[in-house]
């Protein structure tokens, strides 16, 4: 198969799988499939991934104005601060770890967000009052989006619910705050560290994120909650499998 074939069935599956699930930043499939398919290295796809998720943070700000402007600036400043330093301080570590921990770590990563879509089913609780220690949770999984650029929200909403008594809603919305600092920070770490972006991660970055988001804008209309569990339920059986694959 050729490489441009190739680029356009990543594409095609990162922006399906993205549609169905209804995520809005986190592009952790196209990490695995950059890394398994298009052969690229783990610090090269990452970088990619993140760039990616800078530019589909513009769109998700672009709707989001009205709900973010609700959330406590003491809340907000929090998330921001501690997220984005966690992305600087992931970026480092990722930086002088070796190729195969990180693919370790994706592995186990994807491990833990297939079980989670098959185990941990989302509930609709009462809103609750969010307060800084959020950007606890936010932080912790900050170093995580500057190892892997994984945004972990399928895994930081369940604690925030659980742990915070949060809303879906609300949850999700601290999840993505923290998301896009993070990303932020892993990308500035890897300016502040490496000194370069090279030209060629910035051109494949651009290439995806229209490649999925003209997909995500052919398939979100066909949205429908049936076809959102049976694509649930796949992507929860195949990320397991993807994962162990990573680890041995």
């Amino acid at each position: 198969m050729t490489q441009w074939l190739l680029v356009i069935l990543v594409a095609f599956i990162v922006g399906f799988v993205t549609t169905y699930l209804k995520i809005t930043i986190d592009r952790i499939f196209l990490v695995l499939l950059l890394v398994l398919w298009m052969g690229f290295g783990i610090q090269q796809a990452v970088v990619i991934n993140a760039l990616v998720m800078l530019l589909a943070s513009l769109l998700f700000f672009r709707g989001a104005k009205s709900q973010l402007s609700q959330l406590p600036n003491t809340v907000k400043w929090t998330v921001l601060v501690l997220s984005f330093g966690g992305g600087v301080f992931g970026r480092w570590v990722g930086l002088q770890s070796s190729s195969r921990a990180l693919i370790v770590i994706l592995g186990i990563y994807a491990i833990l967000i297939g079980l989670r879509l098959l185990l941990i089913k989302p509930k609709m609780v009462p809103e609750g009052k969010i307060h800084s220690g959020v950007g606890i949770v936010t932080f912790v999984f900050s170093i995580l989006t500057g190892l892997i650029s994984a945004g972990g929200k399928p895994l930081q909403i369940p604690v925030l619910v659980k742990g915070f008594k949060l809303s879906m809603p609300q949850a999700y919305l601290v999840a993505s705050l923290g998301t896009i600092a993070s990303t932020i920070g892993f990308l500035v770490g890897e300016l502040w560290f490496t000194k370069a972006i090279p030209l060629s991660n910035l051109a494949w970055s651009w290439i995806y994120f229209v490649a999925i988001s003209l997909i995500m804008f052919i398939f979100e209309p066909m949205w429908s909650q049936k076809m959102q569990r049976w694509v649930t339920l796949a992507v929860g059986i195949l990320l397991p499998i993807v994962g162990i694959k990573l680890l041995v």
